[in-house]
């Protein structure tokens, strides 16, 4: 359990892998860090599919088109340094206001919904509710155009 706890408490390390290593602690009962942002990733139910978009607080993104492509931005730095940045910083007021999640994954969202999921050193923290009304919250609002910039130069670059 040592090296799982260097490996999650290592800032150096890839957020995916510190995602991993807090999720095998808490599994193990261990205690951790708690509130501490590692990634942020958006669910949209299209009439085709599910998009999906990944931002990682090292700076990484991924996005997974309905259609099964990927796009993988990694590295620093990187063309899309600002939209990431962009996504991080309006992610973090609102795990700074809700909690984890302690119930079951959910299925995906359904059509016209959109889920948010924050990866947070101590579990899932989410948000789901239709676009538009999300799209006109306060903290929600924010984060949405944020991903949606990001998206659209990831989708214009790898065209």
């Amino acid at each position: 359990m040592n090296a799982l706890n260097e490996i999650a408490e290592d800032k150096q390390q890839e957020s995916r892998v510190r995602t991993l290593a807090f999720n095998l602690l808490r599994a193990a009962g261990r205690s951790v860090t708690t509130k501490e942002y590692l990634g942020t990733i958006i669910e949209v139910r299209l009439e085709e599919g599910l998009d999906t978009l990944a931002v990682f607080a090292d700076g990484g993104a991924r996005y997974i088109n309905y259609s099964g492509k990927v796009a993988v931005v990694e590295g620093k730095p990187s063309p899309f340094d600002d939209e990431v940045k962009r996504v991080i910083d309006s992610s973090k007021p609102i795990v700074a206001a809700i909690g984890p999640w302690e119930e079951e994954r959910l299925p995906p969202p359904k059509f016209g919904h959109i889920r948010m999921t924050f990866l947070v050193s101590d579990g899932l923290y989410f948000g789901e509710g239709p676009m538009g009304a999300m799209q006109r919250d306060g903290l929600a609002g924010p984060l949405i155009s944020a991903a949606t910039n990001l998206l659209v130069r990831i989708v214009n670059t790898s065209t």
